[in-house]
């Protein structure tokens, strides 16, 4: 009977102890709930409260660390950001290890020390393999040191990786163009448009994007781009009003013929009509470059660039399909007012459009 009593005080004691932990992580994971809310509604010092409290608890949960950091990062405390990111990235937690290393390296850049934030990212590659937002962040240092090769190297990278996030496709756009690869770069911003069309950061990309297809001129401001403050832009990346791209051949691609399509498209236009919208140019010009791409891959040996296997057969077939035109309106929502308007007063033909998007094939008897 003694005995059976001992088991029963273990057991009791076991089970007081199992369910005293249960409830812990429990009340840790509510609290950093709460914080993570904070936090997306843009309350980043109460988040932080939150997210301390929950430290109070456990000093070591690598969650609440982490989320701490993006806290202190979006309020540009940039010591504080490094200091927590740095602990996460000591604990070798594998669900936040990458995570923790771009939040440092931005925390380090953002202190001036973008070499380190460079050298931190390449080490969180060897430890964690290729990722996504750890080539996007090289790219992105690298950009605002005005290393265009080296930004197109890495970001290239991580769209190969992941061809969801829309970040990529602008840095790209904005680096092939630095590089004078201006009939690429065009579309990059397409596929930029493509996963973010209403942003405001939308709008100032299809400016430069009509820019870059003569459709708009120059200006002498340049179009304010993401990613970086606009002094430091104009310090490293000279993007001066040019009248005429580069025009020699490039990757096995005639981009004087793509101009002289862009010109005779536009003469033409504006021929039959004095004065023609901006989207009608818009449309227009990109149909005639579409059209010189496929012959210039007729006439051109195999290419296997990503822009020929991926890029450029992906607009073709939406040009050669029934959709082009709401395609057209549907990227450009943030410029033009009326794209917007269209789409409120044409639902069908939007519904139509995402639903051959999504599946490669009309929904016409829906």
């Amino acid at each position: 009977m003694q005995f059976m009593k001992k088991i029963l005080s273990i057991l009791f004691s076991v089970s007081i102890s199992v369910l005293s932990s249960f409830g812990q992580v429990s009340n840790i994971q509510s609290i950093i709930n709460e914080g993570v809310a904070l936090h997306d509604s843009a309350q980043y010092q109460k988040a932080i409260e939150k997210f301390k409290l929950a430290l109070k608890i456990n000093p070591n949960s690598t969650l609440a660390l982490y989320e701490i950091s993006l806290s202190y990062l979006e309020l540009k405390d940039y010591e504080n950001a490094s200091k927590f990111s740095t602990q996460v990235i000591n604990s070798n937690d594998k669900n936040l290890s990458v995570g923790a290393y771009a939040v440092k390296s931005e925390a380090l850049a953002g202190m001036k020390q973008i070499d380190n934030a460079i050298t931190l990212l390449q080490e969180g590659l060897i430890k964690n393999g290729d990722s996504y937002l750890l080539h996007f962040n090289i790219a992105l240092n690298y950009y605002k040191k005005g290393n265009t090769d080296k930004t197109l190297e890495h970001v290239s990278r991580a769209i190969e990786l992941d061809k969801t996030n829309s970040g990529a496709f602008l840095l790209n756009a904005y680096a092939l163009r630095d590089k004078g690869y201006w009939v690429r770069s065009i579309y990059s911003f397409q596929l930029f448009l493509l996963l973010e069309p209403d942003s405001k950061r939308s709008k100032n990309a299809f400016e430069e994007m009509l820019q870059t297809m003569l459709v708009n001129p120059a200006t002498e401001i340049p179009v304010e781009r993401s990613f970086i403050q606009q002094q430091l832009m104009r310090d490293t990346v000279s993007r001066a009003p040019q009248e005429t791209p580069p025009l020699s051949p490039v990757d096995g691609l005639n981009r004087d013929a793509i101009y002289n399509a862009i010109k005779r498209s536009m003469d033409s236009l504006k021929a039959a009509k004095k004065e023609t919208d901006t989207y009608l140019l818009f449309t227009e010009v990109n149909r005639s470059i579409l059209n010189a791409l496929q012959k210039e891959k007729e006439q051109g040996a195999l290419r296997s660039s990503s822009f020929w296997t991926f890029d450029f057969p992906f607009f073709k077939s939406i040009l050669d399909s029934n959709h082009y035109d709401t395609y057209c309106r549907y990227i450009s929502v943030s410029y033009f007012p009326e794209s917007l308007q269209w789409w409120e007063n044409n639902k069908a033909d939007a519904k139509s459009f995402i639903h051959w998007f999504e599946n490669g094939e009309d929904n016409s008897n829906d």
